[in-house]
């Protein structure tokens, strides 16, 4: 039960995307409440997808590692999980970081590339967790 209400807030985050495509460097750097709903939304997405890790890992009695991108990285170990994939997505967790942190020049360079480069990432990862219930339910 919890990892179907993971996959629907994962899902419903998936569909903003394209409300932020248009979303320009002008608009980011002026308007605060587009600047702080897309780093919102982009932690909501990354947080979404470590707590389904942990949700699978230890569902297949499988270690935590101690963090996060470890967590996500480990969903290679699960059968049907592709790791070239899976370790894209584990790279994904350290931008968190740089949400938080880092000047706005270098977050909007990720931001940017988190829009543009990532939808594809997070529909296969729902896909495969999908999968992954229908074969252990």
């Amino acid at each position: 039960v919890r990892l179907i209400k993971h996959i629907t807030f994962l899902e419903d985050e998936i569909q903003d995307y394209e409300n932020f495509k248009t979303l320009s460097w002008m608009e980011y750097n002026t308007a605060r409440d587009k600047r702080r709903n897309v780093e919102r939304w982009i932690e909501n997405i990354v947080n979404s997808s470590i707590d389904i890790a942990k949700i699978i890992l230890v569902s297949e009695n499988l270690p935590l590692p101690d963090t996060y991108r470890e967590i996500v990285n480990s969903l290679s170990l699960v059968s049907g999980f592709d790791k070239k994939i899976v370790e894209k997505l584990a790279e994904l967790v350290k931008f968190r970081n740089i949400i938080a942190h880092e000047y706005l020049d270098l977050r909007w360079n990720f931001i940017n590339r988190f829009i543009h480069e990532t939808e594809l990432l997070y529909k296969n990862l729902l896909e495969k967790v999908k999968e992954y219930i229908g074969k252990n339910v």
